[in-house]
């Protein structure tokens, strides 16, 4: 079964009348949400921007991609970590 042109065309249209329905969140709420977040909360949507996808896309992930995408995740944050405690003083400042 194939989509012609127009079906598409049309799909596409809705989609974009979809999204101007949407109410993008304000900076002010984004901070807000961000603030809200663990430390680790942080740091997991900080990983995940950089693999350019959201909680909600994982989540959506069949399982055997979904389980790729978090052990690359794992993989980032222990790498973190390791460069977080190499670095002299920047967890606790003993010097004092």
């Amino acid at each position: 079964m194939s989509i012609s042109p127009i079906g598409a065309a049309a799909s596409a249209r809705s989609y974009a009348l979809t999204e101007t329905t949407l109410k993008p969140k304000t900076a002010a709420q984004e901070l807000d949400e961000y603030v809200k977040m663990t430390p680790e909360q942080r740091m997991r949507a900080d990983l995940l921007k950089k693999l350019g996808m959201t909680e909600e896309e994982l989540a959506a992930m069949p399982p055997e991609e979904r389980q790729a995408a978090e052990a690359k995740i794992t993989e980032m944050m222990k790498e973190l970590m390791q460069h977080v405690g190499e670095r002299k003083g920047s967890i606790i400042d003993t010097s004092a």
